[in-house]
């Protein structure tokens, strides 16, 4: 009976009308947690946000939608330390990914939904084992070849998931010195890739102007979460906390991996 009743109370509630105010509200959660996170961790806001997003929105819309929100954040910081960039260490970077990213946004259009969550799982799974075991052993030497190198392999991350922050950061660790030049010149490189992602999957449907009340809720999101993470979380050692968050993005690229596979079965 209560597999038969739950369904029918469901069904009775349930209207077009509140399953979208539901589905802000998830924005809101997602978005919140992400920025929450990332407010004390300073752990990347697009790589939770891709945990979720794709199971509310089609892949290339939840890409598009993660850029958006985060631009609420990357271009106010870009903005106010735009002083501090250090723009001949960025534009190489920037130039290679661009190019990169161009070309896999128009490739992963074509692929299957359900290639892109396996490969989003397995690339969620690599991240969270290098933040655990590799991100403090690893260290990229500031030559232009290596800038090249990060910018190409951030541009792949950037075309298929929005995810490219981890070479980036590698390299601007080792390049810039100063704390406010590196926090404008990976806020600014996120802007730019940001901006022009946003432009080539708008240009294929990604991005239609239903999707702007899920906008306005997550940059809304955003500053609640940055607020509250920056207030509460002050007391909480930052080791345990990227602890966790390696653990829970590691399961949940699993099982974000599994889930088409154990549906074609």
């Amino acid at each position: 009976m209560e597999g038969f009743f739950v369904p029918r109370v469901w069904n009775a509630w349930y209207t077009p009308q509140r399953g979208c105010e539901l589905q802000l509200i998830q924005v809101f959660l997602v978005v919140f947690i992400g920025a929450f996170l990332q407010a004390n961790i300073g752990f990347g806001f697009p790589i939770i946000a891709m945990i979720f997003l794709p199971a509310l929105y089609p892949f290339s819309t939840a890409v598009t939608l993660n850029q958006v929100i985060a631009m609420a954040s990357t271009g106010y910081l870009a903005v106010r330390y735009h002083r501090h960039i250090a723009w001949k260490i960025l534009l190489p970077l920037l130039a290679t990914s661009l190019a990169v990213a161009q070309l896999v946004i128009i490739f992963s259009l074509s692929v299957d939904s359900g290639i892109l969550s396996v490969a989003l799982g397995l690339f969620l799974l690599l991240l969270s084992l290098y933040f655990a075991f590799f991100s403090e052993r690893i260290v990229i030497k500031a030559t232009a070849g290596n800038g090249l190198l990060m910018g190409l392999i951030a541009g792949v991350g950037n075309g298929f998931f929005g995810i490219g922050g981890p070479p980036v950061a590698l390299y601007l660790f080792a390049s810039v010195k100063d704390k406010r030049a590196y926090l404008s010149t990976i806020q600014a490189y996120f802007l730019f890739c940001n901006i022009h992602s946003i432009l080539v999957r708008s240009s294929f449907g990604s991005l239609q102007r239903s999707h702007l009340a899920p906008i306005l809720v997550g940059w809304a999101a955003i500053g609640v979460g940055t607020y509250l993470g920056l207030l509460l979380f002050k007391k909480i050692s930052d080791t345990t906390l990227r602890r966790i968050v390696y653990v829970f993005v590691g399961c949940a690229g699993v099982w974000i991996g599994l889930q088409p596979l154990l549906a074609a079965s």
